[in-house]
């Protein structure tokens, strides 16, 4: 890994393809650090405009920071094209240049299942995705989550708990050496220590802006030929994990749990909070999916089921759709 990777690895506003030539046409940091918003432009074939904040003696500190926390945490790199890069982020239509982690990255070279879901679970969702994650790592798939509190750390917990190597991966909104929230450092190590997988496509140093965390969303959703929603209600980012997924024609599903009562009551809450502050416009919600055909699941056995059935056999649990929300 070189300084002048690390430095194109953070320039959030080219693509992967301008990444790559910039790439090919500089071969040191020095020469990036004094060109100008101008000549880069002129490298990468598009005009950047002037709103693209641009100091290239900042990018040469950020770089030379990054490259000692790597040194100091042993803290791993792959670059897209190389060996190692997790092949299902491939097919999307903006992978990262750079994929940094610490712990074995090999763990999303086999299959994977992400895990989604609200950060105020009720507790028959949070033992749902105890229970699947479990299972799912048992049968030798990994599990993929974002680190946040709630579904998340339950699915990476339900994965540990199987007691199986290379049961979980994280993927983080910020730099690989800040951990979010700070309470999950313990749940981070243990990924670690099981042969898991924490990354980021972010250069270390790098904060946890807001729009990073939408990002990272997209990076679960891409990571896993499946996605499945433990519970979200309306507003969720869960929900825009399940959009990305949609969108790189991989498959979501919904988990029964989703459904249950005290869900339905949270659900309540969270539509009539997003119609006043929205103005009354339409609110997404869990409900949407399934009437479109997305499958609902009630335990990892039914996933497995959903991925070899026809579409549309899972769609309808206990009842019929119209009773999900009355």
């Amino acid at each position: 890994m070189e300084l002048i990777d690390i430095a194109v690895s953070s320039l959030y506003f080219l693509t992967l393809k301008e990444k790559i030539l910039l790439r090919k046409n500089i071969d040191r940091i020095e020469r990036l650090a004094v060109l100008s918003i101008e000549d880069i432009s002129f490298l990468i074939k598009r005009s950047l405009g002037s709103r693209i904040a641009w100091d290239g003696k900042e990018l040469l500190r950020q770089s030379n920071l990054a490259m000692s926390i790597i040194g100091g945490q042993g803290i791993s790199a792959v670059f897209y094209g190389q060996a190692g890069y997790p092949p299902l982020l491939k097919e999307i239509t903006d992978p990262p240049f750079c994929i940094y982690y610490r712990g074995d990255i090999s763990c999303l070279l086999r299959d994977c299942v992400s895990v989604v879901g609200t950060r105020k679970p009720c507790r028959e969702a949070a033992e749902a995705t105890m229970a699947f994650a479990r299972d799912a790592a048992s049968d030798g798939i990994t599990v993929v989550s974002g680190n946040a509190n709630g579904i998340d750390s339950f699915a990476h917990r339900g994965a540990l708990s199987s007691g199986k190597e290379r049961a979980t991966a994280a993927v983080l909104p910020c730099g690989i050496d800040i951990i979010v929230p700070a309470g999950n450092k313990g749940l981070v190590a243990q990924i670690i220590r099981s042969g898991g997988a924490v990354l980021s496509e972010y250069i270390p140093g790098c904060p946890a802006d807001k729009w990073r965390f939408v990002q990272r969303n997209r990076l679960i959703a891409a990571l896993s030929s499946a996605t499945v929603v433990m519970q979200a209600p309306s507003g969720s980012g869960a929900l825009i994990t399940a959009e990305f997924a949609l969108s790189y024609d991989r498959e979501v599903m919904f988990s029964s749990s989703a459904f249950c009562e005290e869900a339905r009551i949270i659900e309540g809450r969270a539509a009539e909070r997003l119609k006043s502050s929205r103005s009354g416009k339409a609110v997404r919600n869990c409900a949407v999916y399934i009437e479109s055909g997305a499958p609902v699941i009630s335990g990892y056995g039914e996933y497995k089921n959903a991925l070899r059935d026809a579409p549309g056999a899972h769609s309808v649990p206990d009842g019929g759709q119209l009773s999900l929300f009355e």
